[in-house]
């Protein structure tokens, strides 16, 4: 906040629940004009605008998805400076009307939040974030870059594309005491319903298990109800509405479960969730880390466990194949030697492989996991003898620090 007050450019990294919204809304109130805040997701977009608007900031979204003259009004307000806060996805920058409009607006902060998402090594790679840096040579405003998981490879990429100058960094511990931390090794071909159901059953409060496909989500949660458990499930493949009750339930029932893909968490502000479950680990730990972690947001005892099975990671080696073939022809393999469009398609996919490999260490390796997870992140400290995981301690205990609040 007070780099944004003295007209500096920052980085701050924060864990989830750590306040990143706060560090742009305070400066957009006191430093007057529009702050523009840009963001990957329309869902999170909106989420933002309302909590703006809770706070007295008058707040608006700029996306595709509106109506063109809700879009010309929200232009319309920002010309004129009656907004604090506008949203946008990176994509929009890149338009030639906003491109034009920019001259006009009385911008006094930029903000990148999700900044991640600019690196090749983070897990949500977004390649219009490679562009956010050109909006300096129309805006003469600084620059506040901010995101709960970046490792030291990622934030040195943020400050290099975002061409930040002399900027203040605040990086807060990634530390969570309050967190448990636990891997259940399952066997090829075991069924795992039964020990999500005991999972989700020892602990009170809200609760979330993550899935990695949408069929996995159905699926676990038919099979949740049909054993007698209110639950409820979450991807991008269900109606908005029904996403919009979903949300609101999780929200405000006192005990909710939620089986979600990663399509849910974003934007979710429920402080007491008390365990964090996914069903297999995901494709990076910046994924995992940013999911569990929306567990014990309230500083309570909460339980982040993960089950792990042999061919867990076939799925995301899919999803890798997806996104970044492999090379598979003599031509695309010189392409790649010159420096073509096939380098950077094999340079994504080395990327994807050594997350995993990161991934396939964390649960097989031995030593504390919360000291993994910090060194992980370039964070030292996380001694073993915990407590808090199952490395340094038994599932008893674990159960007992979880109910120790």
């Amino acid at each position: 906040m007070r780099a944004a007050l003295e007209g500096r450019d920052s980085l701050g990294v924060l864990p989830t629940g750590g306040g990143k919204s706060l560090c742009y809304q305070v400066p957009a109130l006191l430093l007057g004009g529009v702050t523009v805040v840009v963001t990957p997701l329309v869902s999170l977009m909106e989420d933002q605008v309302r909590r703006g608007k809770e706070a007295g900031i008058s707040s608006a979204a700029l996306h595709a998805a509106l109506p063109r003259p809700r879009r010309e009004a929200v232009l319309r307000q920002a010309r004129a400076g009656e907004l604090r806060l506008l949203f946008v996805a990176p994509e929009r920058l890149e338009t030639r009307g906003f491109q034009e409009l920019l001259p006009h607006l009385p911008i006094r902060l930029v903000t990148v939040d999700e900044a991640h998402c600019i690196s090749f090594w983070g897990h949500d790679f977004r390649p219009s974030y490679l562009k956010i840096g050109q909006i300096r040579q129309r805006v003469a405003a600084p620059v506040m870059a901010l995101t709960a998981t970046a490792t030291p490879r990622v934030r040195e990429e943020i400050l290099r594309e975002l061409n930040l100058q002399d900027p203040v960094r605040v990086l807060k511990s990634f530390d969570r005491p309050n967190l448990g931390w636990g891997i259940i090794s399952v066997p090829g071909g075991a069924p795992r319903i039964p020990l999500l159901r005991t999972l989700v059953r020892s602990c009170s409060g809200a609760r979330l298990i993550y899935a990695s496909t949408r069929r996995e989500v159905e699926g676990i949660r038919n099979r949740l109800v049909r054993n007698g458990m209110e639950a409820h499930a979450y991807h991008a493949g269900l109606p908005p509405a029904l996403r919009e009750a979903v949300q609101a339930w999780f929200t405000q029932a006192p005990a909710p479960v939620v089986v979600a893909t990663n399509a849910f968490g974003m934007g979710i502000d429920r402080a007491d969730v008390r365990m964090v479950v996914h069903n297999r680990l995901p494709g990076t730990l910046e994924d995992y880390y940013q999911e569990a972690g929306r567990a014990g947001r309230d500083g309570e005892p909460a339980l982040c466990v993960a089950l792990a099975g042999p061919g867990d990671g076939r799925i995301h080696r899919r999803f890798l194949d997806g996104t970044h073939p492999p090379l598979r022809t003599p031509g695309e393999l010189w392409d790649a030697v010159r420096g073509g469009p096939a380098r950077e398609r094999w340079g994504r996919r080395r990327v994807g492989r050594q997350q995993m490999r990161a991934v396939r260490a964390y649960a097989r390796g031995g030593g504390c996991r919360r000291r993994a997870i910090l060194a992980h992140f370039g964070e030292s400290g996380g001694e073993s003898g915990c407590g808090a995981c199952d490395r340094c301690t038994d599932w008893e205990s674990l159960f007992r620090f979880l109910e120790s609040g």
